[in-house]
Formats: C-alpha cells, sequence, structure tokens
C-alpha cells in the first residue's frame, strides 16, 4: 500500500512537472534590494531590470570559466541539456510554452536543432579515405528517386528537416481548431517542425547507439524490414504524444488527424519529388519522360491542394459538430 502511494506522488509530481515545469518553485526574494555593478541602479528580483545582468554576479570564479567556455558554443544562458531533456519527457508541452511566449523555459530551437543535426552528421558520416562514390547515370524518374533517397538515407539530418517541413501544411489544416493552440499560424507551425525535427534526430541518435552495441552481441533482430517497420511504429507514437499533448485532442482525435498528417505529407513528398525531377531533366537537358510532364505535376498539385482544403473543412466541421453537441 505504502509503495503504491508512494508512486502515485511521484507520478502526480511528473504530471505537475510535465505542465508546467516551474511548478514547486519558490519565486525570488522581492524584498531584498541589489546593486547592480555594471549600471550602478538599484533594483529587486534576479535581474537588473535595465542591464539584465544577473543579481548574483560577483568575482570571478572557476564556475565562471565554465560558463564563459560554454558560452562560446551558445550553451551559456538557458540549459542546451535540460532543453533536450524536456523534449524528450513533455515535448508537445515544451512547444506550446515557446509558442505561447515562454521562451525562457527552452533553449532557441533552431539552434538547437543546429547542434543536434551536426552532432547526427558527425555520428552517421565518419570520415572514411576509403569510400568510393558510385555514380549512377540517371535517365528516368525511378533512378533520380531511388538516387535521392540513397542520398538522403546516408544524410539523416537533412532527411528529417525535408521531411518535417511537409508536415507543416497538413499540420496546420488538421490540428489548427483545437483546444490547446487554437489558430496557430504557419510560421507556428515551422517551429513545431523545429522541435519535432530535433526530437526525431534524438531518437535516431539513440537508435544507431543502441544498434552498434547490440550488432556486438549475436541478435536476430538481421531483418532491415523489421527494423525499418518497429523504427516507423515508434516514429509515429513519438509524434503521436507531441500532437495530444501540444493539440489538446484525445487520443482518437489525434490519431485519426495524424493518419490524415501522414497521408498528405507522403503526397506532398511525391509531388515535391516529381517536381525536383522535372527541373533537373530541364536543366540537364534529359529525353522527355511521357509519365511526368508539367500537365502531370500540375493535376499533382491540384490533388494535393484540394486534398490538405478538404482536410481543413473537416477538421473544422468536426469542431463545428462538437461544439453544437456541448451546447
Amino acid at each position: 500500500m505504502t509503495k503504491t502511494k508512494n508512486f502515485r506522488q511521484q507520478w502526480q509530481r511528473y504530471r505537475a512537472w510535465q505542465l508546467d515545469p516551474t511548478h514547486g518553485k519558490e519565486p525570488s526574494d522581492r524584498s531584498v534590494t541589489h546593486h547592480c555593478a555594471n549600471c550602478g541602479i538599484e533594483f529587486t528580483g534576479d535581474f537588473c531590470y535595465q542591464c539584465g545582468q544577473r543579481a548574483d554576479t560577483g568575482r570571478i570564479t572557476w564556475d565562471s570559466i565554465r560558463q564563459n567556455v560554454m558560452e562560446i558554443w551558445g550553451l551559456g544562458t538557458r540549459s542546451f541539456l535540460y532543453t533536450l531533456w524536456q523534449l524528450v519527457w513533455r515535448p508537445g508541452y515544451l512547444i506550446g510554452d515557446y509558442l505561447r511566449g515562454r521562451r525562457q523555459l527552452s533553449y532557441p530551437p533552431i539552434r538547437m536543432l543546429v547542434i543536434v543535426a551536426l552532432f547526427t552528421f558527425i555520428l552517421f558520416n565518419p570520415v572514411d579515405d576509403t569510400a568510393s562514390v558510385t555514380e549512377v547515370e540517371i535517365r528516368n524518374f525511378d533512378t533520380f528517386f531511388n538516387q535521392t533517397m540513397d542520398w538522403l538515407l546516408k544524410h539523416l539530418d537533412w532527411l528529417m528537416l525535408f521531411l518535417m517541413s511537409l508536415f507543416i501544411l497538413p499540420t496546420y489544416a488538421l490540428f489548427r481548431f483545437s483546444p490547446c493552440c487554437t489558430k496557430h499560424t504557419l510560421p507556428e507551425g515551422f517551429f513545431i517542425q523545429v522541435f519535432n525535427s530535433s526530437l526525431l534526430l534524438l531518437f535516431f541518435i539513440a537508435y544507431i547507439i543502441l544498434y552498434t552495441l547490440l550488432s556486438i552481441m549475436p541478435n536476430d533482430l538481421e531483418d532491415s524490414n523489421v527494423v525499418s517497420t518497429i523504427c516507423g511504429v515508434v516514429i509515429f507514437l513519438l509524434l503521436l504524444r507531441v500532437y495530444k499533448q501540444l493539440f489538446g485532442f484525445g487520443w482518437w482525435g489525434t490519431v485519426w488527424r495524424m493518419v490524415l498528417v501522414l497521408f498528405c505529407s507522403a503526397k506532398l513528398f511525391g509531388v515535391t519529388s516529381e517536381l525536383c525531377y522535372m527541373l533537373y531533366s530541364h536543366y540537364n537537358h534529359l529525353p522527355a519522360d511521357n509519365k511526368y510532364t508539367s500537365e502531370h505535376c500540375a493535376y499533382s498539385c491540384l490533388y494535393t491542394l484540394l486534398l490538405m482544403a478538404g482536410c481543413f473543412i473537416v477538421a473544422h466541421a468536426v469542431e463545428q459538430a462538437k461544439k453544437r453537441l456541448q451546447r
């Protein structure tokens, strides 16, 4: 009984931290007056209201050296590692806090993405002087698509950035009328996918480290199709958790919207691939491909836009129907 009670208390504290990471922290003593050594004024609180210098700034110590070294990499003010920790355990709430203006809780997302992508690039692309590059002559769309995918799979950082950018419009269409983060804008949708890209890159870093460790020992996961399926399911569950925390729908409402987001993103991926192939073939004067003409690409673009417009209308109609039922 005691263990159950302790577990319940721990879970309640964890949920309170998920919803608000500042929960339980005591505010600064406003009765204490500080003297700013930088601009010479008197102030209360943790920071000088005129220049922003911390109240506890004093003589230079070993900790001062550590902070200055960390600031070289942009890690001196807001904790990079703590933001990654939040991104793992409260991703949707973290993104919601950032969009609502609580920016000091998070390390700058674009800078964080660059650091994580750089680490991913180093991890997935070790220097190999003996590696040989095989060039394949591109004559049709299938060869172009296969060559592009081979390159992207070897550069997961760029692949993740490209795929997550395709989520911006479908997310806007299907999650705009949500209980939380209502009527988010396209620029806000861009930052949502920046956070998602960092989260998925963290997953791939953990995956490659775990796979490297397990490959030393005998195992039965040699089938790449099984591993790819498991990774796909885990990625879907990660994004499902992010969207549920961020937008506030129930599990079912999040699932069907998430499936439509993935479907629309897949159509956008196909249209983008066709447009890139058309530009590539035109620039390199390749023979015309009857299957991928300008008219075909125009119809594909129109179909994709109509699909997302339909998703937008359906999502709006569902929310209006729910409001009428609640009355």
